[in-house]
C-alpha cells in the first residue's frame, strides 16, 4: 500500500492543485472575482491563492462551519456569506456568480479543477502502476482528475471512490454529493472502478494506522485507507491511496478523530 501525500501542499490539502489552476485561468481571462461554496479546505485554498495574486475571493459557507476552519479562511480576507447547509451555500454561490459575474469555482462548474487534480495522477503514474487508486470522494472532482492524469500517462488501474454519507469525522466528504457528473460516473465506468462506503469507526482506525507511520491527517484523508478492507486485494495487490489533507490544521477535529473507537 502506497500513499500519495497531498498534505504537504501550501495550505495542507489537495485543493491547492485545483486552486492553482483556477487562479491561472482567472488571470488569463482578466477575471478579478472568484466564488466558491465550501465546508473548509476548498475555501481556505482558493482564498489563499486568490490573496497571493490580489484577486477577490467570495466564499459561501454553511452556518455550521467549525470555528477552526473559519479562522483559516478569514486569514486570507475573502468576502464571506453564510447559508444554512452546504447545498444551500452552493445554490446561493451559483446565483450570485451568475448575477454578479463572478467566476463560479464550484465542483462541476470549472474543468480547471479536474485539470489541477490530474497532476496527482500524472505523478502517481511516473512512479508505478498500481492495481487500485483510492480517492476520498464527495463531489468526484479529485477522482475524475486523478483518473485523467493516469490515463495521460497510459496507466490502467481501477479507481475507487471512498465515501461516507453520514459522518462526524470527515466533513470534507460528508454526503457524497456527486456534483462532478458526468465525470464521476464516467471515471468509475472507464476504470471498472467502484464506490466503497466507510464508517466513522473505520476512518478513525485508519487515521491511527497512518499516525503509526508518522502521518497526522484529517478524517476525510483517512477514508481511502479505511476502504481497503472492502476491496478484493491479495499480498501482491498494489494500492495507492491519495492522502488528501493534513490533520494538524484542525486540532479540534483531530481530537474527535483520535477519541473515536
Amino acid at each position: 500500500m502506497y500513499g500519495k501525500l497531498e498534505i504537504y501542499n501550501p495550505t495542507g490539502s489537495h485543493k491547492d492543485r485545483e486552486s492553482e489552476e483556477i487562479v491561472r485561468c482567472a488571470l488569463r481571462k482578466s477575471i478579478r472575482d472568484l466564488a466558491i461554496a465550501s465546508t473548509g479546505n476548498a475555501a481556505i485554498s482558493l482564498a489563499a491563492y486568490s490573496y497571493f495574486q490580489a484577486l477577490k475571493c467570495h466564499v459561501y459557507l454553511p452556518s455550521s462551519i467549525a470555528v477552526e476552519r473559519l479562522v483559516q479562511i478569514q486569514a486570507y480576507h475573502p468576502t464571506i456569506k453564510y447559508a444554512g447547509t452546504y447545498e444551500e451555500a452552493i445554490a446561493q454561490c451559483e446565483r450570485d456568480a451568475e448575477k454578479k459575474s463572478l467566476l463560479n469555482c464550484n465542483p462541476g462548474a470549472r474543468h480547471e479543477k479536474i485539470i489541477g487534480d490530474s497532476r496527482i495522477g500524472i505523478e502517481i503514474g511516473m512512479d508505478f502502476r498500481p492495481d487500485y487508486v483510492v480517492c476520498p470522494t464527495n463531489n468526484g472532482t479529485l477522482l475524475a482528475g486523478v483518473w485523467l492524469g493516469l490515463r495521460k500517462g497510459g496507466v490502467k488501474t481501477r479507481m475507487v471512490a471512498a465515501v461516507t454519507k453520514k459522518t462526524k469525522l470527515a466533513a470534507a466528504i460528508a454526503g457524497f454529493h456527486r456534483k462532478e457528473e458526468p465525470a464521476l460516473s464516467g471515471t468509475l465506468k472507464e476504470s471498472q472502478g467502484e464506490v466503497v462506503e466507510v464508517s466513522d469507526s473505520e476512518i478513525a482506525e485508519a487515521a491511527r494506522i497512518l499516525i503509526s507511520d508518522g502521518l497526522i491527517v484529517e478524517g476525510a484523508a483517512a477514508a481511502g485507507l479505511a476502504s481497503l478492507k472492502q476491496l478484493k486485494v491479495t499480498r501482491k495487490t498494489e494500492v495507492c491511496c491519495v492522502v488528501t489533507g493534513g490533520g494538524l490544521k484542525f486540532p479540534e477535529s483531530l481530537k474527535q478523530l483520535l477519541a473515536k473507537r
